[in-house]
Parts: C-alpha cells; structure tokens; sequence
C-alpha cells in the first residue's frame, strides 16, 4: 500500500470543526489511514533554516525538531504541536498571521503543549511521516501540515491551514479528550501507527508478474484519455507541470513514432512555455498555477521545478527544435544565475510568493502601469500580453503571459518583426523599472544536496542540447561544491545553511547525486565524476538497503515509528526509481552484475503497480522499463576526437542510449581494446555486441535508428 499525495496550500475542511475529531476517531484506519526554562521561550532565533527564522518571533514557545522530542523535559507529559511548513508556502504564512501571532492562541498552546516547528525541507522525513498521517485521516493534505502528537510523538489529530476559531477549537477538543479519557487516544494512536507502518510495507514475492511492453501501452492509452488536449498538461483544476511524467511522454512517443502523442507534447510545451506560469519579465517558472489555462499562478518559485523544466526544454528542443524552447531554457538559466545563485556555485532553495503587500505584489501591475508602459501601442501590449482590462484576476491587478500566434499579431497591426522587438524590449524595460522599488520576495538560501543535483542534469541536458560550455561549466562548479562543502568524512550530508553542512543525507540526495555524477561523466569521459558515482552508490547501498524488499529506505534509521519506502514520483521523481536507474547503468559501466540484478529485481517488483491508470505515478520507473523493452544500445566513442563527437551527436534526442567516451585506453569493460591511436572510432553495440565501427557521425545515427 502506498499512499500519493500532491503539493496543495490551504487545503480547508470538508467537515465541521466540531465533527471533524469525531470522523477522525472513528475512522478505521486499517482500511484507508512546561515549567522547564528550555521549553519556556521561542528558541527559533537559534536557526539557520529560513521557515524557522519567520516564526521566531512569534509567541509561541516553539522549538525545532528534536528526535527525542523533548521527553527529558516533558514532565508534565504534555501533548506535541508538530507545524509543518516552508519559507515560500503562502498559506503558512497566512496561518502565521492570523494564528500564530495571536496572543490568545499562543497562551493556550504555551500552557497545554509542547510546540514544535519543522521545515519540510530540512526534515522530509518528519513531514512525510505526518503527511501519511493526515491524509490516512482526513483524506485530504497540504502545508501548512498541523497535527497533534501524544508525547511519544504518534499523531491523534492532522490537518493544514486553520483559522485562529478553527485552531483553539481542535486543541481544545483534543485537550479535553487528553485530559479526560487518554485510552481512547491512545488506542487510536496505535491504530494509526500501524497504519503508516503498513503504507511504508512492500509485500514481495519473487514469484513476479511478468512485465510485458503491452503494459505500458495499455497504460498510455488510459492515461492519455484524461489529457487536457486544449490547454496542455492533465484535465486539472489546478495545473502542475510534474517533469517527470512529461520526460517519460517524450520517451514514449519517440520510441513508439505515435505522431499524436508528439503533437499533444509539443504543443503542451509550447503552451506552457507562453503561459502564466512563466515569469515573462525575469525569467523561471512559478510553483503552478491556480486554474486549467495556466493563466494565474501561485508565485513561488522552486529550484527543484525549474532545473527539472531545463531538462524538459533541453530534450524538447533535440527533437522538435523550436526557437521558443531554446529561448525558454536559456531564460530561466539566466534567472537562476541572478537571483538563486549562491558566491560558490550552489543555487538556493526557492524563492517566496509573497512580499510585504502580498502574494504575487512583486510581479503583477495595475491598469494605470500597463497604460504607462504601453503608451500609444496599448492595444498591441494588451494583445501580446493577454491583458483583458476589465477582468482583473485580483481587483485590481494583472499578471502577464504571450500570445501563441506572435506572427498574426504582427500581421494584424501592419508592424515588422523588428519593430515589433524593439517595442518589446522597451516595455520589458519599463515593467522592470517600475518594479525597482517593490520588495523583493524572501530568498531561501538553504541549499539542498538533492535539488542541486538535479541542477546538475538539468545543466548537462541544456549543455547536450546546445553545445554551450556555460552549462557545463556551472555543472561542474556545482558538483564541486557538494564535493567540497556537502561530503563529510567520506558521506553526504542534506542541506548547507549558514556557512555549515546539515543533516545527514537521504535516499534523495544519494540518488540524485550518483545520477548528476554520471551525467557529468556521460558529457566528459571524465572517470573522477564515475568513480564518484559509484563510491556514493556504495554507501547509499550500505545506509538504505533492506532485506524485507528490493526497495531502499528513505532514511537510514525508521523515523519515529516506522521506515519509510516510497515508489511512486511525485513533483521530484522517486527515488527508488532513480536508484534503480542508477544501479542498471552503472551494472553496464563496469559489468557489474550485482548492480545489474538489485536493479532487475526492484524493476520486477514496481511491475505490479502498472495497472488500471495508475502508471502514470510512476513515470521514472517506466522510462526505465521503456529501456528494457525497447531496442536500448550502447554508444561507445574511443579516440582522440571523442569528445568532440559526443557533442555532436548527444545534440540529437537519443533516450535508450548509454555513452561512454573516452580520448585514451581504458580498461573500463565497454572501452578495452577499442582505442587505437590516430583515429577516433564510434561504436553502436546492442547487448555488448557492437556493429561495425564508424568515423562519421551521420553513419552512426543511422546504426542507432537501424
């Protein structure tokens, strides 16, 4: 059993307050889901963490997470307040207003409870424990999570953003049941202990089903019929992009030739790349968007989704090679570079939605400064930027996004293509200016291993697709970064706050760090970036490995109560899914079979979920699969033009291909015996056995479309 949640804000009760605690305590779980002067004061301040930072001057006695969750200080055996946020999530900041700040709230959670703040993105794991929790009862998810602890920790109570009334009513309710009748909340607490326990339970047979390539079509055919066919993307109220389900539909259509699939991706793209969901002015992409036409977004914006979106424009361009994805690529690495670029190389977790008037107050213009920059062109800057005067989306205020027909524009309002430019770049000029003065939203400057590993592909899938050096420059400054500053005594670490490395690493970070460091070998040839690789592979085998399923652990000790196991992707794809990846091809590298079984068996073993539609939350796996089932080669370029070569040819969107170059001998097994000075020869194997060696480039192609 698994349970899937997506990223929402705000999620509100369906159920009455004063009903909700009695559906919560009935609900069957097996079948869905101080006195002390050092618990006396806010201790916040003490952190490094920007969430944590926001709330330090509330109120409230908060402290930060502690895994024995003060029990040496809980005398009085107080009930826990584990909040569970980020520093860019609106509504938390919202709940922190209205809530959190009031001095009523704060004097009863201080007399009655033991307050805990946790930042998801320090602590996934806390928040994946208590996410599992609240949606196991309620149904329902989102941040802020707020749920109520017994003093060990085991949840009795889950829900997201209340109001001050809604809040004091919950934890006076559950007060008074903890005060008056402590079995039954005990007994449900065990109840839902068992319950996360069972989420995070693979029941495994070696017995398997065996995966045919039907399946994967079959599930396609499924998914494709809930596609919003108009607009791009999933038949949604809200839009989210989730990179990797649209890495896996490229895939598909590529191997498959469906011309109907590449039409719905490439227009997909085109319509995202034009939407609100993109900032049109400075460049990246918000978290998603509040309705189906991604026209008004919520406006944070996150690492993870924009080096993700480098990957899906990178690859989108090797095939379709629309000026409009090269553009889009090249404009959010800029945005990046300028606003979430660390002086070392490393890039920063996100940046908030709000400033000091509001979400979304730093981008957005009213109808006096949309008439001011447009001067006498008013109706062509309308036009261009799908401006309807009379529907605001705010009041008051506009958000800005492009036409898709930029030539019919021109053609309607008798202007060239210059012209038209040259009055672009002065609007743009303009808008800028006009925002000069506005507050600029809180930049989290935590930087997390995983995220900027996945920087990392996001740059070599750029620098592939057009050959230049500025990507993989950064890339490389990158890795160096977590090589330097996030490699402690020989293991990763989760986050670098404060001039200090944070945390020990999770699966995550392992997963994505071996897959950054053989992207950066794939591109080099480099064999410090595999030998990297597969030493974090090791360890991450050692930390994460369990023995009751093919699967790895989240953390390498259980969290509270439980272990965590999860396989299906959500807006960062699994990473189970990615170990996998990771251990196959590194099982090809260095004819390891050890590798290459862990992987069969954990392929094996995702099969079953490849029913009834719900393949789709499980893209990685099934690019993965797609390799096993299609005509997957082996491209192997040997010689002193080796890298030269990979270039070119890496500029093509090759998806079942594993390179290796190398521009001297090499006792690697795919490598050995194939260099021979003077000439540099490209070799396309299938199964390890290779065709005829080519000199040119195109004759190579050929072999691998053959």
């Amino acid at each position: 059993m698994n349970v899937k949640y997506h990223e929402k804000f705000g999620c509100k009760f369906n159920t009455s307050i004063s009903n909700l605690l009695f559906v919560v305590l009935m609900l069957n779980i097996f079948f869905s889901c101080s006195s002390d002067p050092k618990l006396s004061q806010n201790n916040l301040h003490l952190e490094s963490s920007a969430y944590l930072i926001q709330h330090a001057k509330n109120p409230i006695f908060w402290q930060r997470w502690n895994d024995n969750l003060f029990s040496g200080l809980n005398n009085k055996e107080k009930l826990l307040v584990v909040s569970i946020g980020y520093s860019s999530c609106h509504w938390c900041h919202v709940m922190e207003k209205e809530t959190f700040e009031d001095r009523e709230v704060a004097d009863y959670m201080n007399e009655n409870f033991i307050s805990i703040k946790v930042d998801r993105e320090e602590n996934p794991e806390i928040d994946n424990i208590y996410m599992t929790a609240t949606q196991m009862m309620t149904g329902s998810g989102g941040w802020p999570l707020n749920v109520v602890c017994l003093p060990n920790g085991r949840p009795v109570y889950g829900g997201t953003y209340h109001t001050k009334e809604q809040w004091l009513e919950v934890l006076g309710k559950i007060q008074k049941l903890y005060t008056n009748d402590k079995k039954q909340l005990y007994e449900f607490a065990e109840k839902v202990e068992k319950g996360i326990q069972e989420v995070n339970r693979f029941e495994y047979t070696k017995e398997i089903e065996a995966f045919e390539t039907e399946m994967l079509q079959s599930e396609i055919a499924l998914w494709s019929s809930r596609w919003d066919t108009i607009n791009g993307g999933e038949q949604q109220n809200q839009k989210f992009i989730t990179p990797v389900k649209f890495n896996y539909i490229q895939q598909y259509q590529h191997l498959n030739k469906d011309e109907k699939i590449g039409n719905y991706l490439e227009t997909t793209l085109q319509n995202i790349a034009l939407s609100g969901i993109v900032d049109h002015l400075e460049g990246g992409f918000y978290r998603y968007t509040v309705d189906p036409e991604w026209k008004i977004p919520h406006f944070e914006k996150m690492l993870y989704d924009n080096a993700q979106l480098l990957t899906i424009y990178s690859n989108a361009y090797k095939e379709f090679k629309r000026p409009l994805f090269k553009s889009t690529v090249y404009k959010t690495f800029e945005f990046l570079q300028k606003r979430m670029e660390s002086n070392e190389g490393a890039f920063f977790s996100a940046i908030d939605a709000d400033n000091e008037e509001g979400e979304g107050q730093f981008y957005i213009f009213n109808a006096e400064e949309i008439k001011k920059v447009a001067g006498n062109d008013l109706e062509l800057l309308l036009k261009y930027y799908q401006i309807d005067l009379d529907k605001p989306f705010e009041d008051t205020h506009y958000h800005l996004r492009k036409i898709n027909d930029l030539a019919g524009l021109i053609n309607t309002f008798n202007i060239t293509e210059p012209e038209f430019i040259d009055k672009r770049s002065a609007w743009e000029t303009q808008f800028e200016s006009l925002k000069i003065n506005r507050e600029f939203p809180l930049i989290d400057t935590k930087i997390i291993t995983s995220w900027n590993a996945q920087m990392i592909s996001g740059l070599i899938s750029a620098f592939g697709a057009f050959q230049d050096d500025t990507f993989l420059d950064q890339a490389k400054e990158t890795f160096n970064f977590i090589q330097k500053k996030l490699i402690v005594k020989g293991n990763l670490m989760h986050t670098y706050q404060a001039d200090q490395a944070k945390i020990e690493a999770n699966l995550e970070d392992y997963a994505f760090t071996v897959r950054a460091a053989l992207e950066l070998y794939k591109s080099t040839g480099d064999t410090n970036y595999l030998e990297k690789a597969n030493q974090l592979n090791k360890i991450a085998i050692k930390n994460f490995e369990t023995s009751e399923n093919p699967f790895f652990t989240f953390t390498e000790h259980p969290v509270l109560f439980s272990q965590i196991i999860s396989v299906d992707d959500n807006v960062i794809p699994s990473a189970n899914a990615i170990m996998a990846e990771n251990l196959w091809e590194l099982g090809q590298l260095f004819e390891n079979e050890d590798y290459t079984i862990k992987a069969k068996n954990m392929l094996d073993a995702v099969v079953p979920f490849f029913d009834e539609g719900r393949g789709k939350d499980y893209s990685q796996w099934a690019q993965l699969l797609a390799k096993e089932a299609f005509s997957y080669k082996e491209v192997v370029i040997v010689g002193s033009e080796a890298q030269k070569i990979n270039k070119q040819i890496q500029q093509n969107y090759l998806p079942n291909v594993l390179f290796q170059i190398s521009e001297k001998e090499s006792d690697l097994p795919l490598l050995e015996d194939r260099y021979f000075e003077d000439e540099t020869l490209i070799y396309v194997c299938e199964n390890k056995i290779c065709l005829r060696p080519s000199k040119t480039i195109a004759e190579a192609l050929k072999q691998i479309e053959d």
